[in-house]
C-alpha cells in the first residue's frame, strides 16, 4: 500500500500518458532549435517572427476557447494570424522581442511561482511535490525541500536576470545561444545537482527520477485545480 498521500503506482496510468513525455521533450528540443537555427541565420527574419509568435497565439487561443468558447477563439486566433502576416515586415525587424518574452517571462513566472510559496502561511512547492511522491515527509525531509525551493526560486530569478541583461547588451544570436542552448543545459545540471544533494542529505529516502518529479507537479497541479479554496 503507498503511503497516504503520495503517487499510485507508475502502472496505474495509461501507457500514452506514461510515454507522451517522450513527444514533448522532442517537440521542445525541435521548437527550441529552430529558433536558434532563424535567430542565427541573415535574411530568416519573418520565419523568426513567426516561431517567436506561435506560443503567444497558442496561448491566446487557449485562453479565449476557455472564456469565449471554441467559435469565438478561432476567429479571434485566425484574425491575430492575418494582423501578424500583413504587419510581418515592419515587425520582423523586432522579432527578437518575441523570443525574449518567452525566455524571460517563462522564467519569471517559475521563479514567482516558487518564490510565492515560500512566503508565509504557504507549503512551499517542493515540499509539495515530494508530499505527493512520498507521502508524509520527515522534519529533515521538510527542511531540505525548503531549501530546494529557494533553489530554484533563485536560478530561475537569475536566468530572467541574464536573459535581460544578453538582451540588452549582446547581439540576439548571442542571447540566444543563451536562451536556447545554455539553459536547458543549466536546468539540467540542476537536475542532477539536486539529485546528488539529495542522496548525501537524505540517505535514507527512496529516490525517484525526474519522472517522480513531473507525475509529482502535476498531482499538485492537479490537486490545485480541483480545490480552488483551499490554502496552498
Amino acid at each position: 500500500m503507498p503511503a497516504a498521500g503520495a503517487l499510485p503506482a507508475p502502472h496505474a496510468a495509461p501507457s500514452w500518458r506514461r510515454h507522451a513525455w517522450v513527444g514533448a521533450v522532442a517537440a521542445f528540443v525541435v521548437y527550441e532549435s529552430a529558433l536558434h537555427r532563424a535567430a542565427h541565420q541573415p535574411g530568416a527574419e519573418v520565419p523568426a517572427l513567426l516561431l517567436g509568435a506561435a506560443p503567444f497565439l497558442l496561448v491566446g487561443f487557449l485562453v479565449c476557447r476557455r472564456v469565449a468558447g471554441r467559435l469565438p477563439a478561432l476567429l479571434a486566433l485566425l484574425a491575430a494570424c492575418a494582423a501578424l502576416w500583413l504587419w510581418r515586415t515592419p515587425l520582423a525587424g523586432h522579432f527578437g522581442w518575441t523570443y525574449y518574452l518567452q525566455h524571460a517571462g517563462a522564467n519569471a513566472a517559475l521563479g514567482a511561482i516558487f518564490g510565492r510559496s515560500l512566503c508565509r502561511g504557504q507549503t512551499p512547492l517542493c515540499t509539495q511535490i515530494a508530499t505527493a511522491i512520498h507521502g508524509r515527509l520527515s522534519a529533515a525531509h521538510v527542511r531540505y525541500t525548503v531549501r530546494v525551493t529557494q533553489a530554484w526560486t533563485l536560478f530561475f530569478a537569475a536566468m530572467a536576470g541574464v536573459s535581460t541583461l544578453l538582451f540588452v547588451l549582446a547581439p540576439v544570436a548571442a542571447w540566444s545561444s543563451f536562451a536556447n542552448l545554455a539553459t536547458p543545459l543549466l536546468v539540467a545540471l540542476m537536475f542532477v545537482g539536486e539529485a546528488v544533494c539529495r542522496r548525501i542529505a537524505l540517505p535514507g529516502v527512496r529516490h525517484g527520477g525526474l519522472l517522480d518529479a513531473v507525475h509529482g507537479y502535476r498531482a499538485v497541479m492537479t490537486a490545485r485545480a480541483g480545490r480552488p479554496g483551499l490554502p496552498r
